[in-house]
């Protein structure tokens, strides 16, 4: 991803010129990859799913997720389809789906993706 520049008109000694501002956003994306070795019930208790049973992009398990707090957000797919945040909760060590009455099947694919944005002052 590109970083992103915020661009206005301003003033300097009454003539209209092009501001760029001194901040920019840096975007981060993790993502996290397992797959089912065997059927999830998500009948009556909430399902745990540590983070050491995730990998990462380049395919290295990972011990931990990254979580961004107030300055990202988390999305979770399950076999492709985005799932809606009631069903899930996401901390640093782990995944919790919550007891929906359905069953995820061995072989499908979940996948974290945790996306965090930083604010920078460029430099000039």
């Amino acid at each position: 991803m590109k970083n992103v520049t915020t661009q206005s008109r301003c003033r300097i000694n009454g003539i209209k010129k092009k501001c760029v501002s001194p901040i920019y956003v840096k975007p981060t994306v993790k993502r996290y990859f397992f797959v089912c070795p065997q059927n999830i019930a998500l009948m009556e208790t909430p399902y745990i799913l540590d983070a050491v049973h995730f990998v990462n992009d380049q395919g290295n398990a990972v011990g931990a997720f990254r979580t961004f707090g107030s300055s990202g957000y988390t999305n979770l797919f399950i076999n492709g389809v985005m799932q809606g945040s009631g069903l899930y909760q996401i901390n640093s060590k782990s995944l919790t789906l919550n007891p929906t009455g359905e069953m995820i099947y061995e072989g499908t694919p979940i996948i974290i993706e945790a996306i965090g944005f930083k604010l920078l002052k460029k430099k000039r």
